[in-house]
């Protein structure tokens, strides 16, 4: 029996942040070159289906009870900010801290959507009337690393003056788009190959997904920091694929491209570039460190990794965190209980009373007065 409450959609967003925690450290192995970064973005489905699915397995949840702050911060939650009758039409609507937070967090996060898609279509906008590059010299650079590495997929490239730095932008029709900038053939090439590996990875998709996330998260300063480790990690996957087979003399050549386009990302104003999802310095310095680090992957703490993150998924969904309140039932204020709206649910000697399908009552020993209800025996 499944079962979708308040406290499972808590639980989900602790199982969710448990699985951010643990893909920072695999970011930390990705960059040391222990484990590909396939094993980071293996967490990715798992993270959104902990955040989509927030249900509770009823028969089967083990129960984490706090007794101490958290029935205050319950409570704190519950009270009543707002109290507003209408006698006319026999209402009487109560306005509860829960209900005003959830507004205005709800609220909060469509505008942050908003602004994400928006942004897109804003660049999607400018970047459509700039007519596509004629450069023979470029088309053919980037010709041969289509045909280098079989890449059926086409692509076009722009230059104007309003880039500030190299992007790739589009989803269905690919765009390299280039500053007015005379590149040397190496240049081009090393700039081409990253943007085109981009596309081939599908990471504009990814990144439109994890930039949503993070608007709707934005509360969450842990979704914040995934936002940004996501980023980092897409541009250290196409510069490991841009790099296969350097010998250490490109590497560090390719190394100085990203350090010129740096700089010249730095000497023009914010308010004439038209640049999108550059990485930041954190970024660039954990390339730097993965471009120049001997990788040697580990098949077993690849597999041993991969094997976490499924365990953690499904093990999340077996706990929850519930409010323990350590009083007799008789003296609680309850609501009427009856079976149309209320179960129990039993494991060994507790017993946890649910009703309008959220956890309401944990007991220690059984109450006669809650006898007419359904019992549900859990298995372990």
């Amino acid at each position: 029996m499944l079962d979708i409450n308040v406290y499972s959609v808590i639980n989900s967003i602790i199982g969710a942040c448990i699985l951010i925690i643990l893909c920072f450290f695999l970011e930390k192995l990705v960059i040391r070159g222990t484990i590909t970064n396939t094993i980071y973005f293996f967490a990715v489905p798992f993270l959104l289906a902990r955040l989509l699915f927030p249900f509770e397995i009823v028969d089967r949840t083990n129960f984490i009870q706090v007794s101490k702050f958290l029935p205050s911060i319950i409570q704190f939650f519950r009270a009543e900010i707002l109290s507003l009758p209408f006698p006319v039409f026999g209402l009487h609507i109560s306005i509860h801290m829960a209900t005003l937070l959830s507004f205005w967090l709800s609220f909060i996060s469509i505008l942050k959507c908003l602004k994400v898609v928006s942004t897109y279509y804003n660049l999607y906008v400018r970047l459509k009337y700039i007519s596509s590059s004629r450069d023979i010299r470029t088309l053919k650079i980037l010709a041969y690393i289509q045909e280098k590495n079989n890449f059926k997929f086409s692509a076009r490239i722009i230059r104007n003056k309003f880039v500030d730095s190299p992007f790739e932008f589009g989803f269905f029709k690919q765009t390299i788009c280039l500053p007015s900038i005379d590149y040397s053939d190496e240049e081009l090439y090393f700039i081409l190959a990253h943007e085109l590996y981009h596309f081939k990875s599908r990471s504009n998709w990814l990144k439109l997904f994890n930039n949503l996330l993070a608007a709707v998260f934005w509360w969450n300063p842990l979704v914040s920091l995934y936002n940004a480790s996501v980023t980092s990690i897409i541009e250290i996957s196409c510069d490991e694929y841009a790099t296969t087979g350097f010998n250490d003399h490109l590497k560090a050549k390719y190394l100085a491209c990203l350090l010129s386009e740096l700089g010249q990302r730095q000497d023009k104003k914010k308010s004439q570039s038209i640049h999108f999802l550059s990485p930041d310095k954190n970024s660039l310095s954990k390339r730097f460190r993965f471009i120049t680090g001997k990788r040697k992957k580990s098949k077993m703490l690849c597999g041993l990794s991969a094997f976490i993150i499924a365990t953690t998924f499904f093990a999340s969904y077996f706990f929850m965190v519930l409010p323990y309140f350590d009083v007799p039932a008789s003296e609680i204020q309850t609501p009427e209980f009856t079976k149309e709206n209320s179960y129990i649910i039993r494991k060994e000697d507790s017993y946890v009373i649910y009703f309008n399908n959220e956890p309401y009552i944990y007991l220690e020993c059984f109450d006669e007065s809650f006898s007419d209800l359904s019992i549900i025996e859990k298995t372990n």
